[in-house]
């Protein structure tokens, strides 16, 4: 009886796993999809499963320190549209963003970040990058410029 049992609560699981696929992408209209691409004004409309692509690669490598588009190393600069926009370069179109995900500077320009920020182009030093294709890193880069239309509480302070 308690195989019996165990056994229609295993199936239960199994069934509703086929029901409930992981979130399927969500459709998303094509305004929410249309980002900056830089900074002459020019846009391009990221695919669903561009930005699919980019959530999922966001949230494996980035929200260790980025959660939600916050920054937990410093509390004063954000993945908010706003702070990227103000960063020197601006990084708030995804031709800059994807510059930024190879070559890592400081929120002032000034500093080279390649051995302090994970990026694609050392994977001696961030191996959990090392797979990402061209097209993951403009997806990311998409991503993180859709996420402000997703969620307003994305960016903004950590408090603790």
């Amino acid at each position: 009886m308690k195989r019996f049992i165990l056994l229609a609560i295993a199936t239960v699981f199994f069934f509703f796993q086929f029901q409930t696929n992981a979130v399927n992408a969500l459709e998303l209209n094509e305004e929410t999809r249309t980002i900056a691409l830089d900074e002459t004004g020019k846009t391009t409309i990221m695919s669903d499963q561009q930005v699919s692509n980019g959530n999922r690669i966001f949230i494996q490598n980035c929200t260790k320190c980025h959660l939600q588009g916050k920054t937990k190393t410093n509390n004063n600069v954000s993945l908010g549209l706003e702070d990227l926009s103000k960063a020197e370069p601006p990084r708030d179109n995804l031709l800059a963003l994807v510059d930024y995900l190879k070559y890592p500077t400081s929120y002032d320009g000034e500093d080279d970040y390649t051995e302090l920020h994970p990026n694609v182009t050392r994977p001696d030093i961030y191996p959990e990058l090392k797979n990402l294709t061209e097209d993951d890193v403009y997806d990311v880069a998409g991503y993180m410029l859709v996420a402000p239309k997703l969620d307003e509480r994305w960016g903004g302070t950590i408090y603790f």
